[in-house]
């Protein structure tokens, strides 16, 4: 894919939808084409070029030969750089009777190519149709909308607000992205500051430093605390209104060294031991461990020691659950630094927020305390 010179912008939506617009019922297809030309026109100086391009279904020259319009709007939503959803529950037009509409389909593709560049906008909510297929669409899409957190400004019920809220959005995204570009470590170069100082710990040092540096992260949530003094690798973090132990390991090597992965081993079989700081929490523990390189998902299974688990990857690393015993542990890759140790944190506890793995989580937290308790109970 040739590289872009502008940042690009997608607007997804029902088209056909109604909204009040210039103080009369209109399509939302109208609004989008406004809302394409004020993004388009914004200019860094009066006299630059053109900072941002917006695709909308209506003003597309269509698909290329060897794509269908479905394939195009995907690859357009995957490509895009920012995502915007002007959402009301109708998940649009499907095809051969597919489960879901376009709409709902170019969020899917949007959320799995990187879901920090998806914002929504709440619209009115639409009445469920007659038709049974479409029905059926715009249910799952609902139903799918609830399980994210992508809505930040408020709703808009006018056209007006749809284009005001859109100017919100762009301009959050692209400050949240400058700033994540100009935060995010040159791993290739990070032989300078802390990242060299950290080079030259011995490996106890350095997973000393790493433990210590998720662990003053999660501190600064406010809410967080220490569960014991004489563990400080032990911190009862607030999630969704709950409390949840976390265990803090490090890697202070590449895994493929076994001086380095040995320090963490298989950190969950202790678990049983933390029984009496369980008490005060509503699950867990999760077991966090930074490492100082990167994690593939065989890395993770082999921690984990057998092949039936999910594992989830993100730009933090990999997010690791056991359906079975509940066991949870989080690989948070590339703790070169105090820099990239908190972006790796940050960017895991956006993601649980963003993608509502949160409740997930929580839920897997809980049924490991109780499986826990009931070990202790028995030995």
């Amino acid at each position: 894919m040739t590289k872009s010179t502008t940042i690009r912008v997608m607007i997804s939506s029902r088209g056909s939808a109604d909204i009040s617009y210039n103080g009369k019922a209109a399509k939302l297809s109208q609004v989008r084409l406004a809302v394409k030309k004020d993004i388009e026109a914004l200019k860094l100086w009066a006299t630059g070029r053109q900072l941002f391009e917006c695709w909308i279904n209506e003003d597309s020259s269509g698909a290329p030969m060897d794509q269908t319009w479905w394939e195009h709007c995907l690859r357009q939503a995957r490509q895009a750089d920012i995502v915007i959803v002007l959402y009301n529950g109708e998940s649009g037009s499907g095809i051969k009777k597919e489960p879901m509409g376009i709409c709902h389909s170019e969020l899917e593709a949007a959320m799995a190519r990187q879901s920090a560049k998806v914002r929504g906008i709440l619209l009115p909510i639409a009445g469920l149709p007659n038709d049974p297929v479409q029905r059926k669409q715009d249910e799952a899409f609902r139903k799918y909308i609830e399980s994210l957190d992508i809505f930040r400004a408020a709703p808009a019920k006018m056209g007006e607000e749809v284009i005001e809220r859109t100017r919100q959005e762009v301009q959050h995204a692209l400050v949240e992205m400058v700033q994540k570009c100009a935060l995010t470590p040159d791993l290739a170069k990070s032989n300078t500051g802390p990242a060299l100082i950290w080079h030259r710990m011995s490996f106890e040092e350095r997973a000393n430093a790493m433990r210590q540096e998720v662990a003053a992260i999660l501190l600064d949530r406010g809410s967080s605390k220490h569960l014991d003094p004489k563990r400080a690798d032990i911190i009862s973090v607030l999630l969704n209104g709950k409390r949840l132990l976390v265990q803090l390991h490090a890697v202070p090597g590449a895994f493929s060294q076994p001086a380095a992965r040995e320090r963490v081993g298989q950190p969950f079989l202790l678990d049983p031991g933390l029984n009496s700081l369980l008490a005060t929490c509503n699950g867990g523990p999760v077991h966090l461990v930074a490492g100082y390189k990167t994690f593939t998902e065989s890395h993770a299974l082999k921690m984990l020691g057998f092949p039936d688990a999910v594992v989830i990857p993100g730009v933090f690393g990999l997010h690791v659950a056991d359906p079975v015993q509940k066991i949870q542990f989080v690989l948070l890759k590339n703790c070169e630094s105090p820099t990239s140790t908190r972006r790796s944190v940050i960017e895991w506890l956006e993601w649980l927020q963003r993608s509502g793995e949160a409740n997930s989580l929580m839920n897997n937290a809980a049924a490991r305390k109780r499986i826990i308790l009931a070990i202790a109970k028995e030995n």
